[in-house]
């Protein structure tokens, strides 16, 4: 395959899928990695697509948050594997928060049977999931309801959650930057994890490898302020290097 016609495959991959990672095109392509950083280094002077780390993204992509739906399909597998690892962190009778992402949302699937905990959250697919799980205290945090998010927000919401006692907290964001912290497009989003942060005893970001050297625009949680970071497998190699001086547990799927 001719170079210009690989650059251009890659970029439609960009396109339809918003982001694309320097392995898997490798793989695709059966070509060398260092030949597809060359091509997205090309494209990206070219200002067709925006290097991140691992791989790129589509610069015609709108920075306005995607659907719930859209977020669920994206990285399913890797999302799953770091609920896995996220739910051994989980502790008989404690009262657990649980973010709109969707990777909380898989962890909600992996909560061990028997184990009597206490589920707080403002996300309708969470409660959806959680409806017939038994042995669950099932709360749901009111609001103003956000269709393309699923989810409720705003002061009724912030109100009943000073209510509770939050023993641990799991979310996830739009960005990870090494120096700045976890990010999200939506800045009333980041505003309500911000109090989430701040009024559990104990925290864990639930980060996959696309998100690792993005940039959204509100942040909201520093790296130090965290107690844990749960990553996939695939996040290693950035974590090694970036992420050295962080002082939380890091873990990583298998």
């Amino acid at each position: 395959m001719l170079a210009a016609e690989r650059q251009r495959r890659i970029l439609e991959l960009a396109r339809r899928d918003g982001t694309v990672r320097t392995t898997d095109l490798a793989k695709s392509f059966e070509v060398t990695e260092e030949t597809i950083r060359r091509d997205l280094d090309l494209l990206g002077r070219r200002g067709h697509l925006k290097r991140t780390h691992g791989g790129a993204m589509d610069a015609t992509a709108p920075l306005a948050e995607p659907s719930h739906s859209q977020r669920q399909a994206r990285q399913l597998d890797e999302k799953i594997a770091i609920a896995k690892e996220a739910a051994k962190f989980l502790i008989s009778g404690e009262t657990i928060l649980l973010d709109a992402s969707s990777t909380a949302l898989e962890l909600a699937s992996q909560l061990p049977t028997g184990l009597p905990l206490r589920i707080v959250t403002y996300s309708l697919a969470v409660v959806e999931r959680l409806s017939s799980h038994e042995g669950i205290d099932l709360i749901q945090l009111g609001g103003s309801f956000d269709a393309r998010g699923r989810r409720f927000s705003g002061l009724l919401t912030e109100s009943a959650l000073r209510s509770l006692r939050i023993d641990r907290f799991f979310f996830s964001g739009g960005g990870l930057d090494p120096d700045k912290g976890i990010s999200e497009p939506n800045p009333e989003q980041a505003r309500l994890k911000r109090l989430m942060l701040k009024h559990s005893g104990w925290n864990c970001g639930l980060i996959d490898h696309s998100k690792l050297g993005m940039h959204t625009d509100f942040y909201f949680a520093s790296l130090d302020e965290l107690d844990a970071i749960v990553m996939d497998r695939e996040a290693r190699n950035f974590s090694k290097s970036q992420l050295k001086n962080v002082s939380c547990v890091l873990r990583f799927s298998r």
